[in-house]
């Protein structure tokens, strides 16, 4: 049923509703309002396609009671041939979720960029990780300011990052300095920039989890790889102790596994069902691990594949069990999602 209202242009059907025609009754309102509940669409998407449906809903009822019904019957008939919730919402869901390949390609950029760093052995190159990690960031911030399209979450990923990193660096210079008067001021910066890192961090991880977790997965995609090559490099003696050795025996490696996350990012946006998604990310998850066990040629440990692999499902799969425990703040009537674009629509708009 969801595709046959998707033909209609949506700001004639919110004319149709602002030229002051009869509300539709409770039903097919309380109908709108589970649907909301399943649309998992951006807050504009949302508004569009519930003026959409309350449109058709009322070209129905309107029909219906030309044809004898009572007001309460043909909102009745109404409702039950749109079919089941789930069923309509899924499909609307699968109809705006679904990117063309320009989304796509700019989803998975940012993943082939860092894969471009390591296979080019610039990623100890300062001036190109300055020159991506601010394109990276500016690519975010412009995609967070407009209306946050699927394909900027792989960005967010990418620009959080750093916030993580220069908070440890931190932390660790902190650790090592012997006197405690002479890192005062170190201490007094990490108590002031992790309240604030993690007020941000909590702040887009909530915004995004009332859009979708699966966003949030795909968002916390670049770190499984970072993790697990970091345990690999056996970061704190050699990665950051100064020795490039281990990490230049890697880059292949390394480069591969960005690859890896750029083509499941590929699939996953032009896949539409959720199911498959899941599961394009589950594959991306045991990838890594794969490369990471075949590079270190066993003496990674299972221990450490195992802590790994843990990781990855925590990261993958845990915004799915946080999804429930985030309020929608959108959560508002289906009036109110009808009137909020009223100017727009009857602008022109």
């Amino acid at each position: 049923m969801a595709r046959l209202f998707l033909g209609r242009k949506p700001r004639y059907a919110a004319i149709d509703y602002l030229a002051g025609r009869r509300s539709v009754s409770t039903g097919p309102r309380r109908y709108l309002g589970d649907v909301r509940t399943k649309l998992r669409l951006d807050s504009s998407s949302k508004r569009e396609t519930l003026c959409e449906l309350y449109a058709h809903f009322e070209d129905q009822v309107e029909e219906l009671k030309e044809a004898g019904f009572s007001e309460e019957e043909a909102a009745s008939v109404a409702v039950r041939s749109f079919g089941p919730v789930k069923e309509v919402a899924d499909e609307l869901n699968e109809v705006h979720n679904s990117s063309n390949w320009a989304e796509t390609l700019v989803a998975a950029l940012p993943h082939f960029l860092f894969a471009m760093l390591f296979a080019l052995h610039q990623w100890s190159n300062i001036g190109w990780l300055v020159v991506i990690l601010i394109c990276t960031v500016g690519v975010a911030i412009y995609g967070w300011q407009h209306n946050r399209p699927t394909w900027f979450f792989t960005w967010l990923g990418y620009a959080l990052i750093p916030l993580l990193v220069v908070g440890f660096f931190l932390l660790e210079h902190a650790l090592t300095m012997k006197s405690l008067g002479s890192a005062w001021w170190v201490w007094l910066l990490l108590a002031v920039y992790f309240p604030v890192i993690l007020w941000l961090f909590i702040h887009i991880v909530v915004r995004v989890l009332r859009r979708d977790w699966l966003l949030g997965s795909l968002m916390a995609l670049p770190i499984p790889p970072i993790v697990g090559w970091f345990m690999t490099a056996q970061w704190k003696e050699e990665l950051l102790g100064g020795g490039k050795h281990t990490v230049q025996s890697l880059e292949p490696w390394i480069a591969l596994s960005f690859l890896t996350l750029a083509g499941i990012v590929v699939l996953f946006n032009r896949l539409k069902q959720r199911t498959l998604k899941v599961g394009a990310l589950l594959v991306c998850g045991l990838a890594v691990v794969i490369l990471i066990a075949c590079s270190s040629g066993g003496s990674f440990g299972l221990l450490n594949l195992v802590v790994l692999a843990l990781i990855i499902l925590f990261l993958l799969l845990g915004p799915a069990l946080l999804e429930h425990k985030v309020v929608d703040q959108d959560a508002k009537s289906p009036d109110y999602l009808l009137d909020h674009n009223r100017h727009i629509w009857a602008g022109g708009g």
